[in-house]
């Protein structure tokens, strides 16, 4: 895999820039959000390019969505002088599957439905993977320690736990060999994803030792620094003057029995104004870094909404869950 160098990508970050500037605004995705009908919904993101999705229940649209992303990944990976660089967003569909095929081992038959077809690994590939006791690797060993952790705690979350820490460690070593493009950005995941468990494993009640299970080290702040809090319901000075200072004082509201939901939307939140800063830098992989990454939060939000809709959910409703996307 070859180190990325910000020349190769002169031309085609200027097109993403592009790409970038025709993305859905916040307020249309308000707009959808008060539509009357799906459809109506629908037709407003058709001006987008999001044509002929379809919208006869969640998961019809969840697919056209999940087509829509295959394809605009499978053009870039045609053009681009590296496609390694997509793997960083790749991987989370290979673990997303990954979990999935732990959790339904002694389930037959698997339900197809819940695996993803976007990952660096066809659906086939990462089942043969599941299945074959002499392979090895990153992914391969974590599936098999998740396995082991399952069978013998019964705890589907500490077999997450586990796969989740290979993820990270898979993106870093990613980004490493691709010559340290979204560095940052994988940071902050990390960040998020450590102040997230803290907050869930405060409000279930857990122990300091599950969280330390929990926690991914690479992050812009040190987890010790969260374990040797444990179990304060305020870790907001840790979080001062830095991207999540707005999540941790939401954090504490969350652990305090108050609703979740603050606190996730500030953390998306939190990694959509990163993005936005990379904005200023026109060229380079972290254009494409950028791009990659806001199309993730707009397709995750063309679901919430069309999902919404189709569901009956009231506008009002939809909206709170809206992050501050393309504003």
């Amino acid at each position: 895999m070859s180190k990325i160098r910000d020349n190769d990508y002169l031309c085609i970050s200027a097109m993403l820039r592009a790409k970038e500037a025709r993305m859905i605004p916040a307020e249309v995705f308000t707009r959808m959000a008060d539509a009357e009908t799906p459809l109506a919904a629908a037709k407003m993101a058709e001006d987008y390019g999001y044509a002929g999705l379809d919208l006869t229940s969640p998961q019809t649209l969840d697919d056209s969505l999940a087509k829509v992303r295959a394809e605009i990944y499978q053009d870039l990976a045609g053009i681009m002088p590296d496609a390694s660089l997509l793997d960083l967003f790749r991987l989370k569909y290979d673990y997303h599957n990954a979990k999935a095929l732990v959790k339904n081992a002694s389930r037959l038959p698997l339900q197809e439905s819940v695996l993803s077809a976007e990952g660096r690994l066809s659906i086939e590939e990462i089942k043969a993977l599941f299945a074959d006791e002499t392979a090895g690797g990153i992914l391969k060993d974590a599936m098999t320690e998740a396995s082991q952790t399952l069978a013998k705690t019964e705890n589907p979350q500490l077999a997450d736990f586990g796969l989740d820490l290979a993820y990270f460690k898979e993106m870093r070593e990613c980004a490493k060999a691709l010559g340290g493009a979204s560095d940052g950005y994988i940071k902050l995941l990390i960040d998020v994803a450590n102040l997230n468990s803290y907050v869930r494993s405060v409000r279930m009640g857990k122990s300091a030792d599950f969280l330390k299970f929990a926690l991914v080290e690479g992050g812009s702040l040190d987890a010790d620094m969260l374990l040797m809090r444990w179990p304060d319901q305020d870790v907001s000075d840790l979080y001062a003057g830095g991207p999540l200072e707005a999540a941790a004082k939401f954090a504490g509201e969350a652990m305090g029995g108050w609703k979740i939901t603050p606190f996730e939307l500030a953390c998306d939140n939190a990694l959509t104004e990163y993005l936005a800063k990379t904005r200023y830098v026109a060229f380079g992989a972290d254009a494409v870094v950028s791009y990659l990454a806001s199309l993730d939060t707009e397709l995750m939000d063309l679901r919430m909404v069309l999902s919404g809709k189709i569901c009956g959910i009231p506008g009002e409703a939809i909206k709170e869950r809206l992050r501050d996307v393309n504003v």
